[in-house]
């Protein structure tokens, strides 16, 4: 048996085919084609594409306060006389406390936590308020006595609400300061 030798290139030493002793060993560099765009499943389902649309703005994130100053709010106290049976709502939110706890607040402002809200009420809801404290009056007495302040409406009325278990007892609306603002305000 006899071996084939390769040559130096390494291809065997093959005669070419009839066809091709006419052409040259390369082929021509081929010319580029125009592409056709890819049919999207828009033109094949007939449904939009989702992803050609714009995405939704982001939400910012909702307004958290957790401290506010007393001339931010308006916040005053109030004496008990100005309180009767009769009274309307008007565009306060009012707040019963110890004399001692008022006069931190009107001094350092209000600290507000979702976990620990300030409760508030309307004006009509300062009474049932009023007497619930004076029923335990040796622990209010303790701290000076009951006070009233009150705070403007429209500068919180984002950051209330609604507190259904006082609102139930006493048969007046109460809300709950929690410093977290919300989408819709009461």
């Amino acid at each position: 048996m006899t071996r084939s030798r390769r040559n130096e290139t390494g291809e065997l030493p093959l005669p070419l085919p009839p066809d091709m002793q006419d052409r040259q060993r390369t082929p021509p560099p081929r010319k580029p084609s125009a592409r056709r765009p890819h049919p999207t499943n828009a033109t094949i389902a007939g449904q939009d594409d989702l992803f050609a649309r714009p995405l939704p703005p982001v939400p910012a994130p909702p307004r958290v306060v957790t401290h506010l100053q007393g001339a931010e709010v308006n916040l005053g106290p109030v004496p008990l006389r100005q309180f009767g049976p009769s009274d309307g709502a008007d565009g306060y939110f009012y707040h019963v406390t110890t004399q001692q706890q008022a006069e931190d607040m009107l001094a350092h402002g209000i600290s507000i936590s979702p976990r620990a809200p300030l409760r508030l009420t309307e004006r009509h809801g300062v009474m049932p308020w009023y007497a619930a404290m004076a029923e335990d009056m040796e622990a209010v007495s303790d701290e000076g006595g009951v006070a009233i302040l009150r705070l403007r409406r429209f500068m919180v009325h984002d950051l209330v609400e609604n507190d259904p278990d006082h609102t139930r007892a006493w048969g007046v609306p109460c809300y709950f300061l929690t410093g977290v603002a919300r989408q819709a305000p009461i």
